[in-house]
């Protein structure tokens, strides 16, 4: 066995509901996002190809999305985007272990390790 893993990128915009009034973050603004997931499987080009299909599914929804207006999103975080993703991938993938969403541009990225 081993890990495999896919990514895909996502665009969309948030607010967010803390701050000083004037704070710059309180407005709409947009990102770029890198998800990745990563499942422990026997290598293969199909199982590779079907990861990725099955990644960029989970994340569509959030994809040139409101993340504040997403149904089933804890709220316009990072870690929220990767539990989303992470419950949305997990039925279909036994041996999903993490998923990581990245804001490559600021060299951010948060992990969520699953058993």
């Amino acid at each position: 066995m081993m890990l495999i893993s896919a990514q895909v990128n996502i665009e969309a915009a948030h607010f967010t509901p803390f701050g000083d009034e004037d704070d710059a973050r309180r407005q709409i603004h947009g990102h770029s996002y890198l998800v990745r997931a990563w499942v422990q499987a026997e290598p293969g080009v199909e199982d590779l190809d079907r990861l990725r299909e099955d990644l960029f599914s989970a994340a569509l929804p959030l994809d040139h999305a409101l993340l504040n207006e997403v149904e089933g999103l804890a709220g316009p975080s990072m870690e929220a985007i990767a539990d989303f993703v992470a419950q949305r991938l997990a039925p279909l993938w036994p041996g999903l272990r993490k998923v990581s969403v990245a804001r490559p541009t600021l060299g951010y990225e948060v992990v969520r390790e699953l058993a």
